[in-house]
């Protein structure tokens, strides 16, 4: 904690300049005390931890149990120096009593109140979606930054991704983002047009940034990015296959089973199973999966010229999400969208590429079906083509 309050109520804050013997003289002759629960804190001044306040053994104060480390509290010092650069109205720690609340940071831009959570640790989407709905209720808008000490890059486009880290995706128009701090190297790393490839895989674009050449608004307003390569996309996907079936756990078993009860191989699966969409976030388990899941509850065996409701897909799949083969997920700082966006988007997209056709906007007739290679030379084949002449288009549209 970097905030307390004096005996006379008047906030001290250690983001301010100032000199050892200066708070020395104030811990002697005066206490401080929380500016949330109203209990005494002591001053810590040591030579290898940051300067801060900490509550007394048991206080029961609600901020006692966030347990800040080092590199939160410095990570947080430097944000809130970094907005004092740019002569911008900040206040470290504000405690929004409305909402009973403290943000790491408060500050007004444009006429607009914002709260800063610099968040290092897992939390549970429960409090992270309760602390949004409380700003928000009481006119702040939440800016959720992700500790760059979590960021794990596996290649050059690459991101390992924990569920506690979607928790943190925000819109930017179709397609999905999150700010990072690293307090280590005074970086922003802006986490652009994020693809989930897997529960915990994501294609991504990197864009790590000094804090003295990054603006507040291109944290307010990210720019927009260029797409991913399909290549990409085609190379985890079939890193992903091989692993499915080295490295399957008891849920990937039973979709391997079920592709062999239906005498298919997954690794000659068509090209239209496992396609990137915009709103796939929303759903935990991989593209591959659920889209087959798909395929094979609606598709598979199905005669040409068929009609399908989206309200029998529907529930084919929730029928799924209760047996526990899909997992959807929520995404607090989404303003918009469910699982349900997902699907559309992977039926319309499926209608692009002349597999189906729409009748109106709650049916679709099966207009071709989907070619199941029987070699492995004729999947490579099929999958070149495919991905050769639609590649771009998915790509631009996911």
């Amino acid at each position: 904690m970097l905030v307390a309050c004096r005996d006379n109520g008047e906030k001290i804050s250690l983001g301010e300049q100032w000199k050892r013997n200066e708070l020395d003289k104030w811990r002697q002759k005066e206490g401080f005390f929380c500016p949330q629960c109203g209990k005494k804190v002591i001053l810590r001044l040591g030579n290898k931890r940051i300067w801060h306040f900490a509550h007394q053994k048991d206080s029961g104060c609600e901020s006692e149990h966030e347990r800040e480390s080092e590199y939160h509290m410095s990570g947080k010092l430097q944000l809130y120096e970094w907005l004092k650069e740019q002569s911008v109205a900040a206040e470290l720690e504000r405690y929004i009593p409305e909402c009973k609340q403290r943000a790491d940071i408060a500050f007004e831009w444009n006429k607009k109140k914002y709260a800063v959570e610099f968040q290092c640790s897992p939390i549970t989407v429960e409090l992270l979606a309760g602390r949004t709905e409380g700003y928000i209720n009481h006119g702040f808008t939440p800016i959720w930054i992700a500790g760059g000490n979590q960021i794990k890059r596996t290649s050059a486009n690459c991101l390992a991704m924990s569920e506690f880290q979607f928790l943190f995706l925000r819109r930017q128009g179709r397609r999905w983002m999150f700010p990072a701090y690293c307090a280590e190297t005074r970086q922003f790393i802006l986490l652009q047009h994020i693809l989930p490839i897997s529960s915990s895989k994501a294609l991504a674009s990197f864009h790590p940034i000094s804090r003295s050449e990054f603006p507040l608004l291109r944290l307010l307003e990210f720019p927009s990015v260029t797409d991913h390569s399909f290549k990409c996309w085609v190379r985890e996907l079939n890193r992903q296959k091989s692993n499915l079936l080295h490295y399957h756990g008891r849920g990937q078993k039973n979709f391997l089973n079920e592709l062999y009860y239906n005498r298919l191989n997954l690794l000659m699966l068509p090209p239209e199973l496992g396609l990137p969409v915009p709103s796939s976030p929303f759903i935990q388990t991989p593209p591959l999966l659920w889209q087959t899941f798909i395929y094979l509850d609606h598709f598979h065996d199905t005669p040409l010229g068929k009609v399908i409701s989206t309200a029998d897909i529907l529930k084919s799949f929730l029928h799924r999400v209760r047996r526990r083969q899909i997992q959807i997920r929520r995404l607090p700082l989404a303003e918009y969208g469910d699982f349900r966006y997902a699907i559309r988007e992977y039926l319309e997209l499926l209608v692009s590429l002349a597999l189906l056709e729409n009748v109106n906007p709650q049916y679709y007739r099966l207009a071709s079906r989907l070619g199941i290679p029987h070699t492995m030379e004729g999947q490579l084949q099929a999958e070149s083509a495919f991905w050769n002449t639609h590649g771009n288009r998915i790509m631009a549209n996911s």
